[in-house]
């Protein structure tokens, strides 16, 4: 029995798609509704069979449905939040996957108070540096981490629901505070892209030539350099402090990487290595 009459997916995109195919796929619920801003795109969902309505109306998408998911770009979640908020149904649960939690979860709070509607936060860590409903697959969530942020006052039944939800759709479910959620993905996510980010910056400045020949190496490290960077940049400013945070804390460590080079401590390079290649072999 499917776990929902009607689930509505706001934005279909590379999350959007893919959660309308794996929700159809796995049988999770027996409608799925999309709405998007762009009637082009409504056009497209409309022709794949995991669509079942395609609504160009915001406020008559989150009618009628059990679970609302919203998946339009970070910076835009609060504004479609608060848009849908009293018209939702008094039963919906709303939830969203972006990036950035607390300033959202904060804001939902208080627009939800006026009715039964309740706002959990969802994270699936599942996406590519690809973006768009072309790269869409339904196992993205497949044996990946999902973690969600609700807060104390909400129902313990709507965050079951919720959890149960992701947990269909193959995904592996922590609960955290949407504070500790910020702080967490600052240091595992945002900071990599950073990285990743700065480091392809530098060698853009490199000679002609040069990056003809690198190896698989430089294309491993760098991937998720290709992202959106309007994405990217709305997710970092929104998550400015604790990225700020895991970048200190992080320049701490190529010091010390730097000050052993530069003492020549060679044994100690090689314990260095040594907790990098542990810590990756737990990734």
């Amino acid at each position: 029995m499917p776990l929902f009459h009607r689930v509505t997916i706001l934005g279909p995109g590379l999350l959007g798609a893919s959660l309308c195919m794996a929700i159809k796929e796995r049988m999770i619920a027996d409608k799925v509704r999309v709405w998007a801003r762009k009637q082009s795109a409504l056009e497209l969902c409309k022709q794949e069979k995991w669509c079942d309505e395609a609504e160009p109306n915001l406020k008559d998408a989150v009618k009628d449905t059990e679970l609302i998911v919203i998946c339009t770009p970070v910076n835009t979640i609060e504004e479609t939040l608060c848009e849908i908020i009293q018209e939702s149904g008094h039963n919906s649960i709303i939830t969203d996957v972006g990036s950035v939690k607390e300033n959202i979860c904060r804001i939902a709070h208080a627009g939800t108070q006026a009715n039964a509607t309740t706002f959990i936060g969802s994270h699936p860590m599942a996406g590519s540096e690809k973006s768009g409903m072309e790269y869409a697959h339904s196992d993205l969530f497949n044996h990946r981490t999902c973690m969600i942020t609700p807060l104390p006052t909400d129902s313990a039944e709507k965050v079951s629901i919720l959890e149960k939800f992701w947990v269909q759709l193959g995904m592996n479910v922590q609960q955290k505070s949407p504070e500790e959620h910020d702080k967490i993905v600052a240091s595992v996510s945002h900071l990599p892209h950073l990285i990743a980010s700065s480091l392809a910056e530098y060698l853009s400045h490199s000679p002609d030539g040069w990056l003809e020949m690198s190896g698989q190496g430089l294309k491993d490290t760098s991937r998720i350099a290709g992202g959106d960077p309007s994405l990217w940049r709305e997710i970092m400013k929104s998550n400015r402090s604790f990225l700020l945070e895991a970048l200190d804390s992080w320049l701490g460590s190529v010091n010390d990487f730097k000050n052993i080079l530069t003492d020549e401590k060679w044994d100690e390079l090689e314990n260095y290595l040594a907790k990098a290649k542990e810590c990756r072999t737990k990734i």
